[in-house]
């Protein structure tokens, strides 16, 4: 994906089709005004701290490299949460870290520097209710609005403090960086919070063709169309029963099935209409569905028939060479 935002394949499949195109990558709006707003409610909670938030340009559709070059030396990260491998991560730099801390602990942010450690357990329990009230304030922000394509139901997952241990949490996909700068305790202590946001949703952007080109955009479409994200759920079983006999299951208890059930499972969408059949079967020693014919799948193709060939001549015997060689 480009710095833009936009993909390039799509992109190069409009101009394929020859039309004159306006784009335009739908971005949130007032996005600063959101992390302001959510900053200011997340910080009234906590007497003396009077933060003030300064939010600094985003970095869209960055990369797991660029997120770790953009941390704070000192700082407390924590992993968020928000479904599947829907990973977050929020950072905070030692002056936010110690400034919560202080009001939590003496009712006021001391005026002395951030110190230059490593941050502990204690400061990720005394940061905690920070963090989820700025994400669930951000979240109500955003909801609704166009150019949201990272998850909103972020909640708090762990604490790290090792930066290599972001390798193993963080698939390499795009991230949008968004960074603020805080100023906490009327200017006593200063410190960058920073979101690390996955890209989960298709790009978001305004097209326009040609208007002597319709043709050529509804060329283009079916192809942009087929690459959407389809969720496939494979069902092995279903079965009904009674209510009583369902309130009635226990840890331990055993549902039969028949050995047809595995040779007729559905492949099924998000609303549960089967859309594929399949059977379950084994390849390179994991278990997998082999598609079967049937709605959504045509039948396959029968090969052409092998074209017959002649016969070969049978191989003479050494009687027939010399006979042969002696006729004239």
């Amino acid at each position: 994906m480009s710095d833009s935002g936009f993909n390039p394949a799509l992109k190069a499949k409009l101009q394929k089709a020859g039309g004159t195109l306006r784009r335009t990558v739908l971005r949130p709006d007032d996005l600063s005004g959101a992390l302001v707003r959510a900053v200011r409610q997340a910080a009234a909670p906590f007497e003396g701290l009077f933060a003030e938030a300064a939010p600094e340009d985003p970095t869209w559709d960055g990369s797991l490299v660029d997120g770790k070059a953009a941390m704070p030396a000192n700082r407390l990260m924590a992993v968020l949460e928000g479904g599947g491998d829907a990973r977050a991560l929020c950072v905070l730099e030692n002056g936010v870290v110690d400034a919560l801390v202080e009001v939590q602990t003496t009712g006021k942010v001391d005026a002395s520097p951030a110190l230059v450690r490593d941050t502990t357990q204690i400061d990720a329990a005394l940061t905690r209710d920070f963090i989820g009230l700025f994400l669930s304030a951000f979240a109500a922000e955003m909801a609704g609005q166009g150019g949201v394509n990272w998850p909103l139901g972020l909640t708090y997952g762990t604490y790290l403090n090792d930066t290599r241990q972001l390798d193993l949490l963080f698939p390499d996909r795009p991230y949008h960086l968004l960074s603020i700068k805080l100023t906490l305790g009327e200017g006593a202590k200063s410190g960058l919070l920073m979101l690390m946001l996955p890209v989960t949703g298709a790009d978001m952007m305004q097209v326009e063709d040609a208007p002597s080109d319709h043709a050529g955009w509804s060329r283009v479409w079916p192809s942009i169309v087929a690459e959407a994200r389809v969720d496939l759920d494979a069902v092995v079983m279903r079965k009904t029963m009674p209510l009583s006999h369902l309130q009635a299951l226990d840890v331990g208890d055993i549902l039969e099935f028949d050995r047809a059930d595995l040779i007729n499972l559905a492949v099924s969408d998000v609303s549960g209409a089967t859309v594929l059949r399949a059977r379950l079967g084994c390849k390179t020693g994991k278990r997998a569905l082999r598609l079967m014919p049937g709605r959504g799948l045509p039948p396959a193709i029968a090969p052409p028939p092998a074209t017959a060939q002649p016969p070969e001549p049978a191989a003479l015997t050494p009687e027939q060479v010399l006979i042969e060689a002696a006729m004239p």
